[in-house]
């Protein structure tokens, strides 16, 4: 017996929420291992809860004296911030007036970021695991799917925005004792990691106004007869 239009979809968001958890997990504890160089220890001789504050004491030694790898280190970073700004305020970015990420009029049609090649960027995310990570950005056919996309989109700039900047103060302190070489590889790393999925975000949204903007011309041209 074949499964009904509403049980596909029902199973296609499970998959996608496992793929996300899964992805989460494995950047999660990947950044924690490349900062301590160990795992965090978690054990019955320390027990849980004392087994995670060991493994964050040690997370944060590593976060404030840069070793190993440059670039590893700096991802794993970034990812460690971001990670945790998404945990605590993505549910409160959601509920916050859209008008505060209202698009500038010369950003509508999107042919800016067209230039700053955020096509081939977005391409990499979709046929990448770093497109799982997300299971909500995905838009179904209705106009209240619409707006619940865009306020996902307005989470995800917010929390791309705070994650930058809290790395760019992290990236001078580096510069300002004696890790300028980190700092400047941190800063970098902002292109990729914040300014790029900051300047998808802002596309996307171009994208699903311009379909909301179809949908309301019909209702538009019906009230006029």
């Amino acid at each position: 017996m074949g499964r009904t239009p509403q049980e596909e979809q029902e199973l296609r968001g499970a998959i996608r929420g496992a793929r996300s958890l899964l992805m989460i997990a494995i950047l999660t504890f990947g950044s924690a291992y490349a900062l301590t160089n160990r795992t965090p220890p978690i054990s019955r001789a320390h027990g849980l809860w004392s087994g995670i504050a060991v493994g964050v004491r040690l997370i944060l030694r590593g976060a404030f004296h840069p070793h190993g790898n440059l670039l590893v280190y700096s991802l794993a970073v970034s990812w460690l911030i971001a990670i945790t700004i998404a945990t605590l305020s993505s549910a409160i970015f959601f509920r916050v007036n859209p008008k505060l990420f209202t698009l500038a009029r010369w950003e509508k049609q999107g042919e800016v970021y067209d230039r700053a090649g955020i096509r081939a960027f977005r391409w990499v995310l979709l046929h990448s695991p770093l497109g799982w990570i997300n299971p909500t950005f995905h838009l179904r056919a209705s106009r209240a799917d619409c707006q619940r996309l865009l306020r996902e989109m307005n989470s995800g700039e917010a929390v791309h925005w705070l994650t930058c900047i809290v790395s760019v103060m992290l990236a001078i302190s580096y510069l300002c004792n004696d890790y300028a070489v980190y700092g400047y590889v941190m800063l970098l790393v902002r292109i990729p990691f914040d300014l790029y999925p900051i300047m998808l975000q802002r596309w996307n949204r171009g994208r699903v106004g311009r379909v909301l903007e179809r949908l309301r011309t019909p209702s538009r041209e019906a009230a006029s007869f």
